[in-house]
């Protein structure tokens, strides 16, 4: 039946302005160019799609009958990577700094105790990107809005992050209805700059109903759609058995270096959002109340790096997913403010590992089952009683983990977009 109803709006060419799309291979670029990608193929809508079970059944139907894709971004980062060579995607590259003046001072300017950056000079840099890159965009979407009226293609634009403010105002003068997906809290950081792209939008995308809650406490919206953050498990992590095989001896060599009793409590990317101030608190508080426990920190940067100084935790720095996973018994993650989806929760979840987050936005949403959700306002005594509980039943929780993870499964998730902008452009 889906072929059918796809067939019915086959005549859609979706035009994405963003400062980045690879490289950097961030979480945010990585989820975009995915449901990019997946939707030059031919597919369902969400509500004709199959329930989908991670690394089983990946074939799918590989037909390239979907609709067209063209990317315009900035090329000051590099080049195109694996990420989309070969994809499909069509691309438009300009040489506009990613970073200036203004993007430094912010940043050498940073709070020191929470590692925010100074934001009116990041205001400043926002704003002359926004500025050039609109400038760069109008003459491509004029040329592209000509050859829609020729050919009857209808148009629909999509933009996230930095530069999403400078793309929505060139896609409102050129007369092209377009998707923002909000993927964090720049947004929220600087109404001024993006109220008018975000009530502008035909649909504002966010992952997770919790987060959408939030943008709508703040913005205007017209349209709010759920789009979960897309993971294809198979491509990253293998088959079921790899998986499998990858956990137990993850498991296996703590024991050999007997480890296997020591509660290993595993942190994954860390940021002034992403919990920096609270890891300063949390950890030598645990250190006194739970001695045994040890946090391993992984991910680069300085945050992740200085919290390796107290005696209790270890900075592992960059660590594949799956060797992160393989071997830990509960994983953490907490937000300051905006709750956007914490793919890495439904990560750790394919590995049958729990766990404990914060009720803002979207993360009770990612855990489901599959572990512990603390109150905003639980104290630090809170945190290090969901994360014990959590260890004690690990196995129960993370058989429940491994079930939810398919809730961000890219198959269905490209879906859901597809059903974005189906009904973005009310076809």
């Amino acid at each position: 039946m889906w072929l059918r109803l796809t067939a019915l709006v086959m005549g859609v060419r979706i035009l994405a302005a963003v400062r980045d799309l690879d490289p950097p291979a961030g979480g945010a670029e990585m989820s975009l160019a995915t449901l990019l990608k997946g939707v030059i193929w031919d597919g369902p809508y969400i509500e004709d799609a199959p329930d989908y079970t991670p690394l089983e059944d990946e074939s799918g139907v590989e037909d390239a009958n979907g609709w067209s894709v063209k990317v315009f971004q900035s090329s000051m980062r590099g080049d195109v990577t694996n990420l989309t060579l070969d994809s499909g995607l069509e691309r438009e590259v300009c040489n506009i700094p990613v970073e200036d003046l203004w993007s430094g001072l912010s940043w050498r300017l940073r709070n020191k105790k929470t590692g925010r950056n100074q934001l009116w000079f990041e205001q400043q840099h926002l704003l002359k990107r926004s500025r050039a890159f609109a400038k760069w965009l109008n003459p491509f979407l004029a040329s592209e809005k000509k050859m829609a009226e020729e050919s009857g293609e209808q148009l629909l634009g999509v933009t996230q992050l930095h530069w999403s403010a400078g793309a929505a105002r060139a896609f409102t003068a050129a007369g092209i209805p377009y998707l923002v997906f909000v993927r964090d809290e720049l947004q929220f950081n600087h109404p001024r700059i993006y109220r008018e792209s975000l009530e502008g939008a035909a649909a504002v995308c966010g992952a997770g109903q919790g987060l959408l809650k939030q943008i709508n406490g703040v913005f205007n919206l017209q349209y709010g759609e759920h789009v979960p953050l897309p993971v294809n498990y198979a491509e990253r992590f293998g088959s079921v058995e790899e998986v499998s095989q990858r956990r137990l001896a993850g498991l296996t060599a703590r024991v050999e270096r007997n480890d296997g009793a020591v509660p290993r409590i595993a942190v994954v990317g860390v940021t002034p959002e992403k919990g920096f101030e609270f890891y300063n608190r949390l950890l030598p508080h645990m250190q006194e109340v739970w001695p045994d426990a040890r946090v391993d920190v992984y991910g680069g940067g300085s945050y992740a790096e200085a919290l390796g100084e107290f005696d209790n935790a270890t900075w592992r720095g960059h660590t594949s997913v799956e060797e992160v996973f393989s071997g830990c018994d509960v994983h953490v993650l907490t937000v300051s403010s905006t709750g956007s989806w914490g793919r890495v929760i439904n990560e750790a979840g394919l590995f049958g590992v729990p766990s404990v987050t914060i009720d803002i936005g979207s993360q009770p949403e990612a855990v489901g089952e599959g572990g512990i959700v603390v109150p905003r306002d639980g104290d630090l005594d809170a945190w290090v009683a969901a994360i014990k509980d959590t260890y004690e039943n690990r196995e129960e929780y993370g058989v429940k983990a491994k079930a939810h993870a398919g809730v961000v499964d890219h198959r269905r998730s490209i879906a859901m977009f597809r059903s974005a902008i189906r009904d973005a452009l009310k076809l």
